[in-house]
């Protein structure tokens, strides 16, 4: 399910403050999805997630209007590529579980 999870992911996403791009992690899929498998694996197990995971850069995105209006822009958390995959992991497994016992329609999905 990792080499799936990072195949599946854009390639232009943003790094987090590691600074490791997702185009890297597709260039190595194969040599760390066990590895990664097996932190998440074990994060999972002990309900811990590293606090270095949880850092992300603050930047500002534009919206709309002027360039010098401080209101004109909103944060935007940029957080490390190995936590998104986790957390896209985490979301499967929440959705599998709450379809398979009919908490959730697919539909609604």
């Amino acid at each position: 399910m990792v080499p799936k999870k990072i195949r599946d992911m854009k390639a232009n996403i943003s790094p987090g403050v590691d600074g490791i791009p997702p185009k890297l992690l597709l260039e190595i899929v194969e040599q760390i999805s066990t590895p990664f498998a097996t932190v998440f694996n074990l994060s999972l197990e002990e309900g811990v997630v590293s606090l270095e995971w949880k850092e992300a850069n603050i930047v500002p995105l534009f919206r709309k209007g002027s360039r010098n209006k401080s209101e004109n822009y909103r944060p935007v958390s940029l957080t490390l590529v190995i936590c998104k995959l986790l957390e896209r992991l985490i979301k499967d497994h929440l959705v599998d579980f709450l379809v398979t016992n009919h908490v959730i329609n697919p539909c609604r999905l």
